[in-house]
C-alpha cells in the first residue's frame, strides 16, 4: 500500500513539475550559499588561528612565572633542559621550541621605534611551524656570522627597511644595563599575525643570550601536538609537572581569536536557520496550494475507505521528496565548489591590503566539514516536517461529502 502511496506522490509532484522544480531549486541555491560561506568562513578562521599558533603560541606554551605580566629577564624559565626531557618523553608532543624575547628598540640612520627583539634557532623554528613559509623577502638565515636579522613586514614598512639595511638593536640586557647589537636585514616575514609583523626582529640565539647576558634561560617554550584536541589534556598534565611555571594553551594567549571562532559558530546556525526558512515557506507554499487545489481528489479518497494516515504518509512523501532532492542537489553543489576553493583557495589578492589590516591571508582555502552537511539535513528535514502541518490541518477538517461536491 505504501509503495501505491508513493507512486501517487510522485505523480501528484510530476504534474506540477515546475512547482515542484522551483521549490528544489531554491532549497538547492539556498544550501549551496550556505555550505560555500560556512566553509569559507571557518576556513579563513581556522588560518588566522593556524598562523598564530605556527608563529608564535603554538598549541601550548610555557613562560616563567610572572612573565605575562612583567615580560623582563628576571621572569625566565631557568632550566629548559629539563622541560624539553619531559616535553620529549611526552608521545603527545610532536615538536618543542625555545625562544628568549625581550622588548627593546630598533634603530637605523633616520628612524627607531620600539620592537619585540626575539632570539630563535631559525632551523629549529622552521621545523617546528615551518617558519620559513612566511618569508616575504630576502633569505631566511641570519647570515655565516649570525649578523643578520629578519623583520616583520609592518615593521619594514614603517621604518622603510629593505634587505641589506643596517640597523641597531638596543635593550636592557640581565646586568639592568643597556646592550647594544649591529645587523643588517637578510629578511622580512609575513606571518599575518600583526602582533610580530608589526614589532617583531628575529636574531640568531646565540647572538641575542650573548647581547642580553643570558647564558641559559629562556622567555618561551612553545609546544605543538599532534592532535590539536588534545590541548587541554595535555596542558593540565603539563602544569601538574611543572607547577613553578605558568602553562598556558593557544586560547588563553589569543582570546580574540577563540571569541572569533565562537562569533563564527553562530554565524553558521543563523545562516541555518535561514535555510530552515528558506527550505520550510518553499515546501509550505506548495503544500498548501497542492492540499487546496486536491481536496476533492482526497475527499473522494476518504469517502472510499483511504484512511486519514495514508493520505497523511502521501503528503509527507511529496514533502520530503521535494526538501530531499532540494537537499542533494544543494549538497552535491556545495561539496564541490568546497572541494575547489580546499584544494585551490580563493584569491582575494585584489582586497589584500584590507585583508592585511586584519592579518588576513590573500588566499582563503575553505573548511570541508561533515557537520556543515549533518546540520543542513537537520534543518531541511524539520522545515519538511513542519511546513506540511497546516496544510494537513485544513485537510483534515475538509469533510468527504463537501470535498466531492466541490466543482
Amino acid at each position: 500500500m505504501f509503495k501505491i502511496l508513493l507512486r501517487i506522490a510522485l505523480a501528484s509532484l510530476h504534474r506540477r513539475l515546475a512547482r515542484s522544480l522551483l521549490v528544489i531549486v531554491m532549497i538547492a541555491m539556498s544550501l549551496w550559499g550556505l555550505l560555500a560561506m560556512e566553509g569559507l568562513y571557518d576556513g579563513m578562521t581556522e588560518q588566522v588561528i593556524d598562523n598564530a599558533i605556527r608563529s608564535d603560541s603554538g598549541d601550548i606554551s610555557i613562560y616563567g612565572q610572572g612573565f605575562r605580566l612583567d615580560p623582563g629577564l628576571q621572569h625566565l624559565i631557568a632550566d629548559p633542559a629539563e622541560v624539553s626531557a619531559l616535553l620529549t618523553a611526552e608521545p603527545r608532543v610532536r615538536s618543542h621550541v625555545r625562544r628568549l624575547r625581550q622588548d627593546g628598540l630598533i634603530a637605523t640612520a633616520h628612524y627607531s621605534r620600539n620592537a619585540t627583539l626575539m632570539a630563535v634557532d631559525l632551523a629549529a623554528e622552521d621545523r617546528h611551524g615551518r617558519l620559513a613559509s612566511y618569508l616575504a623577502e630576502g633569505d631566511y638565515a641570519f647570515g655565516d656570522k649570525g649578523r643578520g636579522a629578519l623583520v616583520g613586514y609592518r615593521l619594514a614598512d614603517k621604518m622603510k627597511l629593505k634587505v641589506g639595511d643596517k640597523i641597531v638593536l638596543s635593550a636592557q640586557n640581565s646586568s639592568n644595563e643597556v646592550a647594544a647589537l649591529a645587523l643588517r636585514i637578510t629578511g622580512i616575514l609575513k606571518t599575518n599575525n600583526m602582533a610580530l609583523d608589526d614589532s617583531a626582529v628575529y636574531m640568531d640565539l646565540a647572538k641575542g643570550r650573548d647581547m642580553l647576558m643570558v647564558p641559559e634561560g629562556v622567555s618561551q617554550i612553545s609546544i605543538l601536538l599532534h592532535e590539536r584536541r588534545e590541548v587541554m589534556a595535555v596542558k593540565q598534565g603539563l602544569q601538574a609537572e611543572l607547577a613553578h611555571l605558568d602553562v598556558r594553551s593557544w586560547d588563553e594567549l589569543y582570546p580574540a581569536l577563540r571569541q572569533g571562532r565562537e562569533m563564527m559558530a553562530i554565524f553558521n546556525l543563523i545562516t541555518s536557520l535561514l535555510v530552515f526558512c528558506v527550505a520550510g515557506l518553499g515546501i509550505f507554499g506548495v503544500m498548501l496550494v497542492s492540499v487546496l487545489e486536491r481536496l476533492r481528489e482526497f475527499g473522494i479518497m476518504l469517502a472510499i475507505g483511504t484512511t486519514f494516515a495514508e493520505i497523511r504518509f502521501m503528503v509527507f512523501a511529496e514533502s520530503f521528496i521535494l526538501g530531499l532532492s532540494g537537499y542533494l542537489a544543494g549538497s552535491l553543489l556545495g561539496g564541490l565548489t568546497l572541494l575547489y576553493f580546499y584544494r585551490y583557495g580563493l584569491d582575494l589578492t585584489i582586497f589584500s591590503a584590507g585583508l592585511d589590516a586584519f592579518g588576513l591571508d590573500a588566499v582563503t582555502h575553505a573548511l570541508i566539514r561533515p557537520g556543515y552537511f549533518g546540520t543542513a539535513l537537520a534543518a531541511v528535514t524539520g522545515a519538511t516536517l513542519l511546513s506540511v502541518l497546516l496544510p494537513l490541518r485544513i485537510l483534515k477538517k475538509a469533510r468527504p461529502v463537501e470535498a466531492i461536491n466541490r466543482i
